[in-house]
């Protein structure tokens, strides 16, 4: 292979089990999901892999936790016919077309048609049900005035909340609590507590969808999600807010267990929330157990712009919905070069030559 089109981020304990264990699905604690908006799509053909045949591998549910885009990326796996629900996620998502200044009520319409397009509603059960994922989809529920339906107020609740974070995680838990959306039974014990409060919610068909679209509601930008059902009432907005790139509270690995948290990513740093992309000193927690798979910056390079997509594209391309479509398709494109790659790779236990 000539050039690797991903690099890999191996923790001390994470490139260990991999040297002595090698790697397939079961060697894998959890799986990450991260939000990110449309960067998902440098992702589109991996997932496919991921959640098809790399999943099939798997002896036991894999506990996999998303937030945002994320979590409708899960979602869309989750279905009996992956590859189609993830098709269908892409041409929805990329079918957005907004004016100038879109309010708030217009947005949520528009993600809420691309949840409804996903979603097949004779599949929510069989969903919940699935024999190979254990579903973790992540809500921040709001507190004080960001939980406030007013968006004034809710602006300076978020105001609150970013200058709380800026001293520290356990000051933004004053403000924010976690809520898991979660199949089966209970949520994963690999899930441990930090400082913030955090509710386990039962997926249910009843709430599956609105669990997920309060997911993936940017805050100010779309109207908050109240009174889920089964979950605490109030308010739920983006869980990036709390769990932007994945770096879940987990426990530690037992003796004999596999311990890695596996996240395809869209870069190759992992942020703990959103609130801390500006603060390059809040690191990870679970840096020693994560493999972080990202583009290579090579592959990028190769890009419109030479950038992944992201949202400001509605900016970018505004008027130009055909050339974001075309930076968009050719992103998915560029995703089946991570995808074949990585199997090739894993098939012939050489995995660990894509780390940097």
């Amino acid at each position: 292979m000539a050039s690797i089109p991903f690099v890999l981020r191996a923790g001390p304990l994470a490139r260990a089990h991999i040297e002595a264990n090698g790697f397939d699905a079961n060697q894998v604690a959890a799986l990450g999901a991260p939000a990110g908006g449309p960067k998902f799509l440098i992702l589109k053909h991996l997932d496919d892999y991921l959640f098809g045949p790399w999943l099939a591998q798997r002896r036991e549910r894999l506990p996999v936790f998303g937030s945002s885009i994320g979590a409708f990326r899960l979602v869309a796996a989750a279905h009996q016919d992956p590859a189609a629900a993830l098709d269908r996620l892409v041409a929805a998502y990329s079918a957005q077309h907004y004016a100038s200044k879109p309010d708030a009520a217009e947005v949520s319409r528009q993600v809420r048609q691309i949840l409804d397009c996903v979603l097949q509603t004779d599949e929510l059960d069989p969903l919940i049900a699935h024999p190979k994922l254990h579903l973790h989809l992540i809500t921040a529920r709001c507190k004080g005035l960001s939980a406030h339906p007013k968006t004034w107020l809710q602006a300076i609740g978020l105001g609150q909340a970013f200058l709380a974070n800026y001293r520290g995680r356990d000051k933004l838990a004053r403000h924010m609590e976690r809520c898991v959306f979660h199949s089966g039974d209970a949520p994963s014990p690999l899930l441990d507590r930090d400082a913030f409060t955090t509710h386990s919610v039962a997926l249910t068909a009843e709430n599956l969808a609105e669990a997920t679209l309060a997911s993936g509601t940017i805050p100010l930008l779309m109207r908050s999600v109240r009174d889920i059902a089964g979950a605490p009432k109030g308010a739920h907005i983006d869980g990036g807010i709390v769990d932007y790139h994945m770096d879940m509270p987990l426990t530690p690995a037992e003796p004999g267990q596999a311990p890695i948290l596996f996240v395809p990513h869209y870069e190759s740093r992992l942020v703990p929330g959103w609130f801390d992309k500006g603060i390059t000193s809040r690191l990870p927690t679970q840096a020693d157990r994560l493999l972080l798979l990202s583009p290579a910056p090579e592959l990028v390079a190769k890009l419109p712009s030479q950038t992944i997509p992201s949202r400001n594209d509605f900016k970018t391309y505004h008027g130009r919905d055909t050339d974001r479509l075309v930076a968009w398709r050719t992103a998915v494109e560029a995703s089946r070069e991570i995808a074949e790659a990585f199997a090739e790779l894993s098939d012939r236990g050489r995995l660990l030559d894509a780390v940097r």
